[in-house]
């Protein structure tokens, strides 16, 4: 299947890029020494290419996709793919505050068509308002020398509800998200109300678990699942915890067992036409002013 040339920010477009030169070795059934001496490369040269660790000028890419027997219109149309994994992203200047697996997110999910989200304990950053952000950034000792700058970097992720090209947003979020009032009463007020206009956008699902459901399969940490239309990229899961963010996208199988336990949580979860009903009762039982 042929896609329909560069869309995306520079880290899709590098990912699309490493993932087709893969893929076309293989289609050709020769070992990465194979092709690597049939253009008299080192190996390794390769091997940084089709991990993604060095973006290949379009020269390279041409000489590669012609020694695996690839048509003119295709090679034209990758190389193009490969200019624009080499322009500067709109995230590069936040690489500094955080980490590449979070940026590895940031920088996919406009071009995903389906984005799962499931999060147990805190307002996911894409609905988060900037006082919330603020004050879980603050609360939670990040160091203030890059507070403000976080913000503006979910301020930036956020300007992708705004756009035609928003892909599905389907989130589930535990009671315990909505229940502690973190920033203070106001703060959390305000964070429920935004909530509830969210989930008014056409392109947004968003759902609850209660705490009386008990124990269940998203007990721990969160994680997302981006899924692409896209055929030269693959469908990946990004998982978080209180130690390390992690991305997993090579292993396929992995990213499917998630998926399933995304579609599990669903199964048990509040209905998303009762979110505005159990938001404010939440809100009455926890969230008054003593």
């Amino acid at each position: 299947m042929v896609s329909d040339g560069p869309s995306g920010p520079p880290e899709v477009m590098k990912r699309r890029v490493r993932n087709i030169l893969r893929q076309e070795r293989e289609r050709k059934d020769i070992s990465r020494k194979e092709a690597a001496d049939s253009v008299e490369w080192s190996e390794s040269k390769l091997s940084r290419i089709e991990t993604g660790v060095t973006i290949p000028a379009p020269a390279d890419v041409r000489f590669l996709l012609m020694q695996y027997g690839v048509d003119e219109a295709r090679i034209v149309e990758v190389i193009e793919i490969a200019r624009a994994a080499r322009q500067p992203d709109e995230w590069e200047s936040y690489r500094t505050i955080y980490s590449p697996a979070a940026i590895n997110l940031f920088a996919s999910e406009r071009s995903a068509a389906l984005v799962m989200k499931f999060e147990p304990s805190l307002i996911p950053g894409l609905f988060q308002t900037e006082d919330y952000t603020r004050a879980l950034l603050r609360e939670t000792r990040s160091d203030p020398n890059t507070i403000d700058d976080k913000v503006k970097g979910r301020l930036l992720r956020q300007e992708m509800l705004e756009g035609d090209e928003c892909p599905e947003l389907d989130f589930i979020i535990g009671e315990a998200a909505v229940s502690r009032p973190i920033g203070g009463i106001k703060v959390m007020r305000a964070q429920i109300d935004k909530l509830k206009d969210i989930s008014t956008h056409k392109k947004v699902t968003l759902r609850i678990i209660p705490f009386s459901v008990g124990a269940h399969p998203g007990l721990g940490s969160a994680f997302t699942v981006l899924e692409f239309r896209d055929p030269d990229l693959q469908d990946l899961v990004y998982l978080e915890n209180a130690e390390r963010e992690s991305i997993v996208r090579d292993d396929q199988a992995e990213v499917k067992r998630f998926a399933q336990r995304f579609a599990e949580l669903a199964e048990i979860a509040s209905p998303a036409d009762e979110l505005g009903t159990i938001l404010d009762e939440i809100a009455k039982a926890r969230l008054r002013k003593i």
